[in-house]
């Protein structure tokens, strides 16, 4: 169905360890999940990331970033680590990979879904309206897929009985970075994401709305504004539509896909996890959530415990620098370095300190370079190796390691303008252009779309010159 042409390139406990359960690992496609819910539990969960993946729209180049699932089996322990109560599951970029973080429950395969589909949508070339694409989420959250059909759209009892009892959202509260009502902020988000849903829901199923969906995406890649995107497309505007949806779902029905179901997906074996590996799992996912305290905690009763394990290291090491010790930081590193020295993520941030502690251009050079060898996909490594080869003159390198770092990272202005800068360089007026247009439209501060816009105005002149001549 033409709707799916739309789906556009478009983390955890530091008190007493449980020792209920061991910890494994289940290997996807370009995917690592990681549990202590048992087999069974971790199967069901990759097994589902596999089908959503399998019926997902091609977005373009697969990056080949690699998603990394931490499935809890506690709900309690998760909760620990979770903004809120209300809080399901997490979706989180990072440096090297994505993460999704969850616990084990009766709604694990709609909550996997959702977070997966929000890492789909963070691939596409420019930001999109967050009640689209946690609309989206929630859409295809409940997909039914067997061997014999595939169907989305499947009512959502909790979102449907929300909608018919309580007041709705207005256009501008929808639309609003975060909305907010004047009582409950948990009612608030609740009645964010029921309003989302119902309206991608009839965006993408209904006969009025599905057909013009696409020119919506187009225009907002565009940079058209959201508004003047929305109208343009379905020649309405977003208060008329926010008006069709209670007449919609009087009628909302779910729709069966024109795709073949996926085929059976099987994991290989699980794989046992340590439990140091299993402890510094814990760490990591508190210091990504900005839990300091706790990733101290977990960090260095693994590096008291096992002396010689580069990730405790390194962990210090990572905590060290997000508290402005750079002394710390370095020691800590370096000893991680000299336990493994085929660690990305290591090498990059010690990369980032030696640059930062002054070092020749030659070392910080020669460690990123080490990091793109072990990981191709490493897109800030990517970004930085091309700042550098255009500060020395190289464009032609630049601007392959810029393309990668584009490819890897489509939503960040600065690579954009980075690329827009070294093809410029080189006279390659039309994709620097390019570049510097999609710089524009994926800026998120006024200082970054000050940058682009200066320098797509000044290609622009440069390509009008060059006509006129």
């Amino acid at each position: 169905m033409r709707f799916l042409a739309v789906f556009i390139t478009l983390v955890f406990t530091c008190g007493a360890l449980p020792a209920r359960a061991d910890w494994l690992r289940l290997r996807g496609t370009h995917t690592q999940l990681l549990t202590d819910a048992g087999e069974k539990g971790g199967r069901r969960a990759l097994n589902r990331l596999e089908q959503i993946r399998a019926i997902m729209p091609s977005s373009g180049e697969d990056s080949g970033r690699e998603m990394r699932v931490v499935l809890f089996d506690s709900e309690k322990e998760f909760r620990e680590y979770a903004p809120g109560q209300t809080t399901s599951g997490l979706y989180q970029s990072g440096l090297e990979y994505d993460y999704i973080v969850t616990y084990a429950g009766g709604e694990l395969p709609r909550v996997v879904t959702h977070e997966f589909v929000h890492s789909l949508l963070h691939q596409s070339p420019a930001p999109l309206p967050r009640w689209f694409e946690e609309g989206t989420a929630e859409l295809y959250s409940n997909a039914q897929i067997n061997n014999k059909r595939v169907r989305i759209g499947k009512e959502l009892e909790p979102h449907m009985n929300l909608l018919l009892a309580r007041p709705w959202l207005t256009a501008k509260q929808l639309t609003a970075e975060r909305p907010v009502m004047a009582t409950d902020q948990d009612e608030s988000e609740n009645m964010f994401y029921a309003e989302s849903w119902a309206l991608m829901h009839m965006l993408n199923l209904s006969p009025n709305y599905r057909d013009h969906l696409p020119q919506f995406i187009t225009l907002l890649a565009q940079g058209t504004d959201g508004s003047e995107a929305f109208r343009s497309s379905f020649g309405r505007d977003f208060e008329r539509t926010l008006a069709d949806l209670p007449g919609y779902l009087k009628k909302i029905r779910s729709v069966k896909l024109d795709i073949p179901p996926p085929a059976a997906f099987s994991a290989p074996s699980a794989e046992p996890v340590s439990d140091v590996e299993a402890n510094l799992l814990r760490a990591d996912v508190a210091l990504r959530r900005g839990l300091a305290e706790k990733a101290r905690g977990l960090f260095e009763q693994a590096a008291k415990e096992h002396p010689d394990s580069a990730t405790a290291q390194a962990g210090l090491g990572m905590l060290a620098m997000t508290q402005n010790r750079p002394g710390d930081a370095r020691r800590y590193l370096e000893k991680a370095i000299q336990l493994d020295d085929k660690d990305a993520t290591i090498l990059f941030e010690y990369a980032l300190l030696q640059r930062d502690a002054g070092a020749g251009n030659e070392r910080v050079r020669e460690l990123l370079e080490k990091v793109v060898g072990l990981n191709p996909n490493f897109g800030e490594a990517q970004l930085l190796l091309g700042v550098r080869a255009t500060d020395d003159h190289n464009y032609d390198r630049a601007i392959a390691y810029l393309h990668d770092a584009a490819r890897l990272l489509p939503r960040q202005s600065y690579v954009w303008h980075a690329l827009a800068y070294a093809q410029q360089k080189v006279g390659n007026y039309p994709e620097a252009l390019d570049a510097a247009q999609r710089a524009v439209r994926t800026a998120s501060t006024d200082e970054q779309e000050h940058a682009a816009e200066a320098l797509r105005d000044a290609l622009l002149a440069q390509v009008s010159g060059k006509g006129a001549r």
